[in-house]
């Protein structure tokens, strides 16, 4: 039974380990600090949006949204900045603000409509990414001030700013999931929607804050991105959905809501990295990525499925004892 528990909390961490000992031995060039230095960069964008996520799955629900919401992201602050002038410390205020509140605005939805958070975000999905073609017009907008490029290319001593960012937003949402009563509605509410109404809890505004959050965090993703590839690109994003999605489910946090940690979420980004940099090492395709980054999620979403038909039978076992 302790051995069971001890695979079931530390399963993430084995997975790592096991990857990082497979790319060391099939490779020269990963297991070196450069190449540490890379993974943490490329992931910076992925768990920025994974600590949303995870907020969000934990109480229950799905953002399908957050890949267009880093396109949309990019093309308004791009837009602010190049075409309309705006200081840029402004444009990116003004940014983050606006996508908080398109954040909201899905989390209203979802509450109000009762419909399924993942039709609502899956729709909301289109739209912004509609909306991300009809602001740049379909063409990437270039010319970023070298004061905003930093953001997503600079270096502090030898760390990427990028990965700064990634390490201080983490801090953060763990301190507030672990450590506050907050954070112990959004398990509650993930757990036990009901039973947390009834006992006095605002879930319907704490679900809406969650989802503004996601939105606001994706934001920030955004706005790292179009440092990083230096331009306001409405294709930005396409597809993240699904390996934020992925890193998240690896790390440990139900899909069913209730369980997981913003630690397990950063730990699932770091696999993915892993694998996408270590088979990229490896020379393997793009598509044959895909269908191992697949092939792992349906994997975790299994072994979580397991996890709960084994507490469900625990469950019943002590009930007909008692």
């Amino acid at each position: 039974m302790a051995k069971n528990n001890f695979l079931k909390r530390f399963s993430t961490v084995i997975i790592l380990v096991l990857l990082l000992v497979i790319f060391t031995v099939s490779s020269s060039s990963f297991f070196t600090a450069r190449n540490f230095i890379n993974i943490l960069r490329q992931i910076s964008v992925l768990s920025i949006l994974s600590v949303g996520m995870t907020f969000v799955i934990i109480s229950g629900g799905m953002d399908l949204s957050v890949g267009s919401l880093v396109g949309l992201t990019g093309v308004i602050c791009a837009k602010l900045i190049v075409e309309l002038q705006v200081h840029p410390v402004l444009s990116i205020l003004a940014t983050l603000i606006l996508l908080a509140i398109v954040g909201m605005f899905t989390g209203y939805l979802i509450v109000k409509l009762h419909v399924s958070a993942i039709v609502i975000t899956l729709g909301m999905m289109t739209v912004t990414r509609g909306f991300a073609y009809i602001l740049s017009g379909g063409i990437p907008i270039y010319d970023i001030p070298e004061d905003v490029v930093y953001i997503g290319q600079g270096y502090v001593g030898p760390i990427p700013v990028p990965v700064i960012t990634m390490l201080v937003i983490v801090a953060i949402a763990a301190y507030l999931l672990r450590k506050t009563y907050w954070g112990r509605f959004v398990y509650a509410i993930g757990g036990n929607e009901e039973a947390t109404r009834l006992a006095g809890v605002s879930v319907d505004r704490i679900k809406v804050a969650l989802y503004a959050i996601s939105g606001f965090l994706s934001g920030i993703a955004g706005i790292t991105l179009m440092a990083r590839v230096s331009s306001g690109a409405p294709a930005s994003g396409t597809g993240t959905e699904m390996d934020v999605v992925t890193a998240v489910v690896i790390g440990g946090v139900s899909i069913n809501g209730g369980k997981g940690t913003i630690f397990g979420a950063f730990v699932g980004a770091m696999i993915i990295g892993v694998l996408s940099n270590g088979l990229t090492i490896m020379n393997v395709g793009e598509y044959y990525q895909q269908v191992v980054k697949g092939t792992v999620l349906i994997l975790a979403v299994a072994f979580d499925a397991y996890s709960n038909t084994d507490k469900i039978k625990k469950i019943k076992h002590q009930a007909k004892e008692d």
